[in-house]
């Protein structure tokens, strides 16, 4: 009986509780991923949804925004259009951003203890701002100072 009545606390404490969406290491992968790879990934595996293009310093994203159903803990994934790389493989900025701090302060605990080294911590006027590289990425993770939202921009080098 103590078993079943853990079991059912169990499910719905995981049913209120929301765990980020997007990992450091998923969000690297959108970087190259095809088109339709992208899609599959965000709208079918994350629950995502497309919200149309936007223009940012006059480049174009497609945007996808999460399902949650509380507006107060949304977040949203810019995709830049996919290039081809001197390599040859296919890259694409990914902007990440979250209204809810603990998204983005687990994203940033993973990118500390990812193959990235931190090479610049700061702030502005209005956030903290963690720079990561290596050799293939670059990462800003960005916090405001209120705490109200942070951000991660990715790309390939």
């Amino acid at each position: 009986m103590k078993r079943y009545l853990f079991a059912i606390l169990l499910a719905c404490a995981c049913s209120f509780s929301y765990a980020q969406s997007l990992t450091f290491e998923e969000l690297q992968k959108l970087t190259n991923l095809t088109t339709d790879q992208v899609h599959n990934f965000l709208i079918i595996s994350k629950g995502f949804k497309p919200i149309g293009k936007q223009a940012i310093d006059g480049r174009s994203f497609e945007a996808f925004e999460s399902s949650r159903p509380d507006p107060k803990i949304k977040e949203t994934v810019l995709l830049g259009v996919a290039g081809e790389m001197p390599s040859g493989n296919i890259g694409r900025q990914v902007f990440y951003n979250s209204t809810r701090l603990q998204d983005i302060n687990v994203i940033l605990q993973q990118a500390k203890q990812s193959a990235m080294t931190m090479v610049f911590v700061g702030s502005d006027k209005e956030k903290n701002i963690y720079h990561f590289q290596n050799t293939l990425f670059m990462a800003i993770i960005s916090i405001s100072l209120d705490k109200s939202y942070g951000s991660v921009q990715l790309e390939e080098k």
